[in-house]
């Protein structure tokens, strides 16, 4: 097995997405944070190569993140500054090269608007599991865990990020159309999907 570290605000709202993957060979999610300056909150996935691509896991990261924001939906204001950004943890030139190439699609398609994309990719520094942090937080206080994403707008805000735009606009001669921010057009499906 290999593993991936990943950052995005509060990690017990990340596990949820990495776990729902687990038939695809995720093996385990583990709530924690980095050994770095800020202990960066942080997540990290023990998966099965063979079974899950690092394209795979980029794919749900990108999906559940807002890589335009500092802080990351937080609950209260602790839950801000340099522990709570967006990073990619990367331990190989070629998980680094994933890493921004996906990055540089996700923000060329315009998902997340037209702001500069704020995540780091960063060189692979000692991970601790710290499971206080809200490890299996979505499991163990399912009404908790819903109360505290809808008060930080975190669902909403994905909602209205990939729902398709309906319209009534007119292109050539038709009227009224659907359209999808995340499309194959703009590389954004492909991305989220693992499969670019």
């Amino acid at each position: 097995p290999r593993q991936a570290v990943f950052a995005g605000g509060s990690a017990a709202f990340l596990q949820p997405w990495f776990d729902e993957i687990k038939y695809k060979g995720v093996k385990g999610v583990e709530v924690g944070r980095l050994e770095d300056a800020a202990e960066t909150r942080a997540l990290r996935v023990t998966y099965d190569p063979a079974k899950c691509s690092y394209k795979n896991l980029l794919g749900v990261y990108w999906r559940h993140v807002n890589p335009s924001a500092a802080a990351q939906f937080p609950a209260d204001a602790s839950e801000t500054g340099p522990p709570f950004r967006t990073a990619i943890v990367v331990a190989s030139d070629e998980e680094r090269s994933q890493a921004a190439q996906s990055m540089r699609v996700m923000e060329k398609s315009g998902v997340y608007g037209t702001q500069p994309f704020l995540t780091e990719i960063v060189d692979a520094v000692p991970f601790r599991p710290v499971p206080e942090d809200g490890q299996d937080f979505y499991v163990t206080d399912p009404k908790a865990y819903e109360k505290t994403l809808k008060k930080t707008g975190r669902a909403a805000y994905f909602e209205r990020s990939y729902k398709p735009i309906t319209t009534t606009a007119c292109e050539s001669r038709t009227c009224g159309y659907v359209y999808f921010p995340c499309s194959e057009e703009n590389g954004c499906v492909g991305v989220v999907s693992g499969n670019w």
